[in-house]
């Protein structure tokens, strides 16, 4: 399937940045939040979770917020007005809160997720501008790169965000960077891409490796692995031809609706993906 950035003169879809600070009323994650608290304290009783709304000393609205900082800076206005207005629970600790509580949070977790998420990816990936590493062309203009290749190749819009944010955990830690990435993008594309990003560098090395006295055999640990034929294709043909100062990239504000789009639902199901992995064991 052809990516959405391809789309317009093969060009990714100019970035619209007129977008209401205004968090949208039906919520479906705060909705099934209520539900799934109720079951998790064993109160199995609607009637119950529906009378704590009357009790409105369970929430309180915050004297002083916080000042916002870091990634949120951007859009530090819109941030504030949302922690602003937004309620606060009262509970001291976790066995302590009730059901009310964690829909508020919950709402709160989706309003905020809605306005700060793709500011802060952005963020990430215009700090990665800083590093190079001795490479020809910096962390970032290697990223753009990577995805720019991927979509021109006609791939998947989840591809081309694997693409583009498979090495932005760089902007937090080298060391586990790739770990990070796909942590970044996990509830958001599917295991294919997550397993590619994730194991990226294990493929990188049948490239590389016997130059620096590593394995070049590393990938083969997962040939049995679905995604196997995925992260080969995506670490060949896109990350690691992607080195060159004179190719024609697409610059990152024409990625942007592709950020906005592909993070803009933050559902129970998405929550549901990460919660689940707790519980894995997964092979170092």
């Amino acid at each position: 399937m052809e990516s959405e950035v391809t789309k317009n003169n093969d060009r990714v879809t100019p970035c619209d940045d007129d977008e209401s600070a205004n968090p949208s009323s039906d919520n479906l994650l705060g909705k099934a939040a209520a539900c799934i608290a109720v079951g998790a304290v064993g109160l199995g009783a609607a009637s119950e979770a529906d009378a704590l709304f009357l009790e409105p000393s369970r929430v309180i609205m915050p004297v002083a917020p916080a000042p916002c900082t870091g990634v949120c800076a951007p859009q530090a206005t819109e941030f504030q007005t949302i922690i602003d207005k937004e309620a606060r629970t009262r509970f001291r600790r976790m066995d302590w809160s009730t059901p009310l509580d964690w829909l508020v949070i919950a709402n709160s977790t989706s309003n905020l997720h809605k306005i700060n998420t793709h500011n802060a990816i952005i963020n990430l990936l215009n700090q990665c501008a800083r590093y190079s590493f001795g490479m020809p062309v910096n962390v970032l203009q290697h990223c753009l790169q990577t995805a720019t290749r991927a979509a021109r190749a006609g791939a998947s819009d989840e591809l081309v965000l694997g693409a583009l944010l498979h090495d932005v955990g760089i902007a937090i830690s080298y060391p586990g960077h790739a770990q990070i990435s796909a942590s970044i993008i996990r509830t958001f594309v599917s295991v294919d891409v997550y397993k590619a990003v994730l194991h990226h560098h294990e493929f990188e090395l049948a490239h590389y490796g016997h130059k620096i006295g590593q394995s070049t055999t590393m990938r083969n640990l997962y040939l049995g692995e679905p995604w196997y034929a995925t992260a080969a294709k995506f670490v060949d043909e896109w990350v690691q031809v992607s080195y060159d100062p004179g190719y024609a990239s697409y610059p990152l504000q024409d990625f942007i609706p592709l950020i906005k789009r592909e993070f803009a639902e933050f559902t129970p199901e998405k929550m549901e993906v990460t919660m689940s992995d707790c519980f894995k064991e997964q092979p170092v």
